[in-house]
């Protein structure tokens, strides 16, 4: 049976695993991105395929290998155009400098579209006709699939929908927003709340977040859903889904989402707020159906 590479880039961690046809993880690992930097993004991906040789068993089962990697990604030419989050491969073709490498085909999306791909067909989403997938981490990303195949931008490319403006916040973003939604609701911005109100304490190096009053909780939740309804009003999707790292603190600030959802008198959208369940790997397990989809290996939906 063919196996895929799946490598989540996000702007902290980055992610891979080797599923199966029938999206059955084998393998998994995590490395900081931080790691591959080098003094050329050239070099970066060179890091790359060597953290690639290194862990993955028996490359030559592999029969492609998929990337979601922050973005913006041009998906016609495959470089990513992100300087300020992942300057370690921006300005080049990813895809097709780590396909040389490594003597594989190589896809490449943006990383938002790749965990919304898991969570469309595999996941919370599943048997939906429309999922809207926002992905929570260092940065956020939106994407939204309409009978399991995402929906893109008029110009074909990827929609940035994390750089949205957001009400009643200064946050400032490379974007060049003065309140831009990823500034105030990914997870580096619930950490800057927690810091600015003596709550940010480290375990293991990563916030902990059991530390975190609840009013810093319902701040956090109430900025994700003054984005978010934007998208509902505009997309009407029949249920979204929520993933990313901070997803594994869900059950502390689900209801104040909710409850800044319901102060929105709307215009009959759905509020029917799920959280991810594929998981932390949701987006390198949607970059290996990626490559699966993108060499004909199983259907793409429909």
């Amino acid at each position: 049976m063919p196996k895929f590479v799946g490598i989540d880039i996000g702007g902290t961690g980055t992610r891979l695993v080797v599923a199966d046809e029938k999206h059955e993880v084998h393998q998994e690992f995590k490395v900081a991105t931080s790691s591959f930097s080098a003094s050329s993004p050239i070099e970066s991906v060179s890091n790359l395929a060597e953290w690639i040789l290194k862990n993955v068993t028996d490359l030559k089962s592999i029969a492609a290998i998929g990337i979601g990697s922050t973005g913006p990604v041009n998906l016609v030419t495959g470089v990513i155009n992100n300087p300020d989050t992942l300057p370690q491969f921006s300005g080049i073709d990813l895809g097709g400098q780590l396909s040389n490498l490594l003597n594989k085909e190589v896809w490449i999306d943006n990383d938002a579209n790749a965990a919304g791909l898991s969570e469309a067909n595999l996941g919370a989403g599943k048997d939906n006709s429309s999922v809207l997938c926002i992905t929570i981490g260092t940065g956020l990303g939106v994407s939204m699939f309409k009978n399991g195949r995402p929906v893109r931008a008029l110009d074909g490319q990827h929609p940035e929908g994390g750089h949205i403006s957001v009400p009643n916040i200064s946050a400032r973003c490379y974007c060049g927003l003065d309140a831009c939604w990823e500034k105030s609701a990914s997870r580096l911005a619930l950490e800057e709340i927690a810091k600015s109100r003596n709550e940010f304490f480290l375990i293991e190096g990563r916030c902990d977040f059991s530390k975190i009053s609840e009013n810093t909780w319902r701040d956090f939740g109430f900025r994700i859903a003054d984005g978010l309804i934007s998208h509902l009003v505009i997309f009407r999707p029949d249920i979204t889904v929520l993933c990313g790292s901070i997803i594994e603190n869900w059950s502390l600030f689900e209801k104040h989402l909710i409850t800044r959802l319901e102060m929105h008198r709307g215009f009959s959208e759905t509020k029917n707020i799920q959280h991810s369940t594929v998981g932390d790997l949701s987006g390198a397990i949607g970059a290996a159906m990626l490559a699966q989809f993108k060499i004909g290996k199983v259907s793409q939906p429909s």
